[in-house]
């Protein structure tokens, strides 16, 4: 008769099984069998799928309002037009942000005539003393997301420039055209402690 097996691992729950088939021998972890652990192994795999059981991360809280205030004008000043700080999740930025609240900073901005990787290089000083943040790193042409930590603070940041709407769409963004004053600006960062 086929066997499904069941491994307990710290990465979760592991499943061996042959094709679906009626499968009246089941070994669990501790080596149980029977189907009337099947409720347990439904549980386990449900806890493993969704992560509960593991150790869940404190949720965030946002920098102090004068510290907000400061990174802003640091942002502004790094990117040559204004950005707007507010309260919100840090999810707003990035995906892989906690759960709880931030400093979330934003800006939209075209007429700029400098080039994308000073303005790049300039948020970096503002870091400069800081860590990665481990998994919060993008580059693509044009665009960044970076992540970084500092003791319990931490700071995420995206920037993209990007060519009109309607321009440029059937060739490589280092060779379109179209004057940089046109291109379109957005950044969007957040601050919080965890």
């Amino acid at each position: 008769m086929p066997r499904v097996k069941i491994s307990c691992s710290r990465s979760g729950v592991i499943v061996q099984a042959p094709p679906l088939h009626r499968c009246p021998g089941v070994q669990v972890c501790g080596g149980a069998t029977g189907s009337q652990h099947m409720h347990r192994i439904a549980l386990a795999i449900l806890l493993s799928v969704a992560g509960i059981g593991s150790t869940r991360a404190a949720p965030a809280k946002p920098w102090t309002p004068d510290l907000c205030a400061t990174l802003a004008k640091d942002f502004t000043e790094a990117l040559g037009f204004p950005v707007t700080a507010t309260v919100g999740a840090p999810k707003a930025v990035a995906d892989d942000a906690p759960a709880g609240t931030a400093c979330l900073f934003s800006a939209k901005a075209t007429g700029i005539r400098h080039d994308f990787g000073d303005a790049e290089g300039r948020l970096r000083r503002i870091v400069k003393d800081w860590k990665d943040l481990p998994g919060v790193a993008a580059d693509g042409p044009g665009s960044t997301l970076q992540g970084y930590r500092k003791g319990d603070r931490r700071i995420i940041f995206g920037l993209t420039h990007e060519p009109p709407e309607g321009t440029c769409e059937d060739e490589p963004v280092g060779s379109c055209e179209v004057p940089l004053e046109r291109w379109q600006w957005t950044f969007k960062a957040t601050a919080y402690r965890k």
